[in-house]
């Protein structure tokens, strides 16, 4: 068996392990291959990267995979009460509430009435956009709010 260090296709580093006759199934995307470029050198999954020929750790994780890993654990959806308690916890629900107020009718509907909301809706990039917050500051609400719906349900 030899080792593969690859970048997969949604951008997050991997180490795989196959057959010394198998290939991967994207060669572009194969950063080291034991067979051909020999023994893996201690390295740390997300952090590796070729420069003249040799492996290297960069010390710091890499964009591609950091936004890889990120994505895996940012939920699609959470409900509005942990959504708010987030916010609360945060110290951000006033603005938002303040912001939500002096939108349209359907925009405070959707804050006032929905009992989910997903990280895709247009509400929650204007309020970011609005409130100056980064991607991943909104991404971390949405983990926020998702670890308090396993918290109420007893996981976590």
């Amino acid at each position: 068996m030899c080792k593969l260090l690859v970048k997969l296709p949604t951008g997050e580093q991997s180490i795989e392990v196959i057959d010394f006759t198998g290939e991967y199934f994207d060669k572009s995307l194969v950063i080291w291959d034991t067979r051909t470029q020999g023994k893996l050198p201690e390295i740390e999954v997300g952090k590796m990267k070729v420069i003249n020929g040799a492996l290297v750790n960069t010390g710091e994780y890499l964009p591609d995979h950091v936004e890889a890993v990120n994505a895996k654990k940012v939920p699609l959806e959470v409900t509005m009460s942990a959504a708010r308690e987030a916010l609360i916890n945060a110290g951000l629900f006033d603005a938002i509430d303040k912001l939500i107020s002096k939108r349209s009718k359907i925009d405070f509907m959707l804050w006032d009435k929905s009992a989910t909301i997903t990280r895709s809706c247009k509400l929650v990039e204007a309020a970011r956009v609005e409130l100056n917050l980064t991607k991943n500051q909104i991404d971390d609400l949405f983990m926020a709010a998702d670890r308090i719906e396993k918290l109420k349900l007893g996981g976590v």
